[in-house]
């Protein structure tokens, strides 16, 4: 510890001569001044950064994950094709898979197989309640049902495709 008393340590300190006014580099030249004399002080406080808005969170964790130079570049490509650098564009994806695996997914040809064999069996039952079905009564069943499934299965899933449309995206506030 000093034992020389603060107000000595000042003068001590104020007597040594800047460090800029007397080095020397290699060369034997004399460092120039960091700042010209008439040069305005450089303000002690940063200018503070824009606050975020209320709403607004950061992000604050990250995933690392590794690539095959082969995996890489497609990855790249699809980036670059969205106009979009590669962290945004992975981010995106990631969360835009994420999010469709929350949502139902309907495979619209096993929904309308599904209506078909369901109309199928309804007609079946309640003609064979009547009697005896014969082959063209087997026919006729069978034949609307094929002719129905997809027309059912679309009418089920068309207010799920409106909802999903990029029209009704930009349609709504």
């Amino acid at each position: 510890m000093n034992t020389l008393p603060s107000k000595q340590l000042w003068k001590l300190a104020a007597d040594k001569p800047h460090p800029s006014k007397t080095s020397e580099d290699l060369s034997g030249k004399a460092f120039p001044p960091m700042a010209p004399p008439n040069a305005k002080p450089h303000p002690l406080i940063p200018p503070a950064a824009p606050a975020a808005p209320a709403n607004e969170t950061y992000r604050t964790k990250s995933i690392a994950t590794r690539l095959t130079e082969a995996e890489f570049a497609e990855v790249e490509f699809a980036a670059v094709g969205a106009g979009q650098k590669v962290a945004e564009w992975l981010r995106e994806a990631a969360l835009a898979q994420a999010r469709s695996a929350q949502e139902e997914h309907t495979d619209p040809i096993l929904l309308a197989e599904i209506i078909g064999m369901r109309a199928l069996m309804l007609n079946l039952f309640a003609k064979a309640s009547e009697g005896p079905l014969s082959a063209e009564d087997l026919r006729k069943i069978s034949s609307y049902a094929e002719a129905i499934k997809d027309q059912k299965a679309n009418e089920l899933l068309a207010p799920r495709r409106r909802r999903k449309s990029p029209e009704a995206l930009e349609d709504s506030p």
